[in-house]
């Protein structure tokens, strides 16, 4: 149990470079997405305001998920990085370029990396930190 504890803040330090991971990738693809609308498949009602409107979105949510730091919000926020994956399944989504394909892979990867973080790292006891 003690050994547990003694992991835990080491294993805290990871939380806020993965979490800034994750919101750079999803930065990257939500940016390219927003200003070069028709290389990704998406709906016709997807604008660029849109796009950006729900990058603001995601912003707010990486904060209150490192404020919150529980597995619980870090996997919730990881999960969300798997939306870009639902350009493939639109219409022509196969026939992305190759740096869609990239952008909506490094935030794929960025959040499977959070998730398992969330999910392996020993718990936080709050009270002696």
């Amino acid at each position: 149990m003690r050994e547990t504890a003694a992991c835990a803040p080491r294993w805290h330090l990871w939380t806020a470079p993965l979490l800034g991971l994750t919101l750079v990738t999803s930065a990257v693809h939500f940016v390219d997405n927003a200003f070069h609308p028709d290389l990704y498949p998406g709906p016709a009602w997807l604008t660029r305001n849109l796009v950006l409107t729900a990058w603001i979105v995601v912003l707010l949510a990486a904060c209150l998920t490192y404020r919150k730091d529980t597995r619980t919000a870090l996997v919730a926020y990881g999960v969300l990085g798997f939306g870009g994956l639902a350009h493939y399944f639109m219409l022509h989504g196969n026939h992305m370029p190759t740096r869609c394909t990239v952008t909506i892979s490094a935030e794929a990867v960025a959040s499977v990396l959070l998730v398992a973080y969330a999910l392996f790292r020993p718990p936080i006891d709050r009270d002696k930190s």
